[in-house]
């Protein structure tokens, strides 16, 4: 008699997350597998802080059910986080900017002399 296996592989979904960010926008993203219950990649976007500061943006793994916008304070300053999900291996990634390293540290010191009004 002839056994047979059967091997199921179950694959986890593959996001990207963001690992290099400057002035709040991404530079470099990273896949990562997802945990089991992980189930859609997400786009966040917090904004709205004040006029002072930019928007922030984040990436990664996120369980179906916390996928989705919110608001709230900190220290009397308002803020809106806009999330985007998605189902399939790194659906999360097409907007990150590519910019070389040199190019990121120049946006960098630009952004600290305008906060320092040298």
């Amino acid at each position: 008699m002839k056994e047979h296996f059967i091997f199921l592989i179950i694959l986890s979904l593959t996001c990207n997350t963001c690992d290099v960010a400057i002035l709040g926008f991404c530079l470099r993203d990273t896949p990562v597998n997802c945990t089991e219950n992980q189930n859609r990649c997400y786009t966040a976007v917090a904004s709205k802080f004040s006029a002072h500061f930019m928007d922030v943006y984040e990436r990664g793994c996120i369980e179906e059910s916390k996928c989705k916008n919110s608001t709230g304070d900190i220290l009397t300053v308002t803020y809106t986080i806009t999330s985007t999900c998605c189902s399939t291996n790194l659906c999360n990634g097409a907007t990150s900017i590519q910019l070389p390293l040199t190019a990121a540290l120049c946006a960098a010191l630009l952004a600290l002399w305008s906060q320092w009004d040298l």
